[in-house]
């Protein structure tokens, strides 16, 4: 029997004989490298067809090689994730998952568990600028708040794990009440949004980008103290 502990690479040619005649469930991810990070996707199905292995077939489709295919089931945004048994679709699912939200849509599609409810995101409340905190942003939208910011933007790119990170966070959190009404101050999580991290090149974190009429202006990486940001802010008020 074989053993599908690897994610493959399908495309219009190669769909209907490795996906749908399959002898296994498969998850199906349709993806493009604009909107989600190679390697995280990767990293993504390698732990899924390993956790799996010889129960589903895991394959990725980037939208450039199966416009067909992409068309026939009527994909909309990428990436997303649709899970097929005895070639059939059974579910599908918008966004790049975590791994332990994709579990139980596998374990769906194995029967083994309920289908999980899907909700419309609720549109997060947008965090005026005059309120004093620093603003989450996100992949989805990084572009709407930051880049058509009409005041200056400081961005902290950071994740929960890096130590640096939580010694400059009283900091950040500072200047957004220092700045409130003059510059907007933002936060983004690289482990959770990796596409606008790797568009912009962060590799260390904290990197702190300041942004201006929608460009990068300046960067600073590491730790930095508030005197800096700050005159660095002002110089773009």
């Amino acid at each position: 029997m074989a053993r599908y502990d690897t994610p493959i690479n399908a495309s219009d040619a190669s769909f209907e004989r490795a996906v749908l005649q399959a002898t296994r469930p498969a998850v199906v991810v349709f993806w493009s490298p604009r909107e989600t990070s190679r390697d995280h996707l990767n990293t993504l199905l390698e732990k899924v067809a390993e956790q799996y292995a010889s129960q589903v077939l895991v394959a990725k489709l980037e939208a450039s090689d199966a416009p067909q295919t992409h068309a026939k089931y009527g994909l909309t945004a990428l990436p997303e994730f649709l899970f097929f048994r005895e070639g059939r679709l059974v579910a599908r699912a918008k966004g790049m998952p975590s791994l332990q939200a994709l579990h139980p849509w596998v374990e769906y599609l194995l029967e083994r568990g309920p289908k999980p409810v899907t909700t419309k995101p609720r549109p997060q409340a947008t965090q005026p600028a005059d309120s004093g905190h620093p603003i989450q942003v996100s992949d989805a939208d990084f572009d709407q708040v930051v880049l058509q910011a009409s005041n200056p933007v400081l961005v902290d790119f950071w994740a929960t794990w890096c130590g640096p990170c939580r010694s400059v966070a009283p900091i950040i959190e500072g200047l957004a009440g220092e700045f409130v009404g003059r510059a907007l101050v933002a936060k983004l999580d690289v482990d959770a949004n990796p596409v606008v991290a790797q568009r912009y090149g962060v590799r260390s974190i904290p990197t702190l980008i300041f942004f201006h009429n929608g460009r990068e202006v300046e960067r600073a990486v590491g730790a930095q103290p508030a005197n800096v940001l700050r005159s660095k802010l002002n110089q773009l008020l």
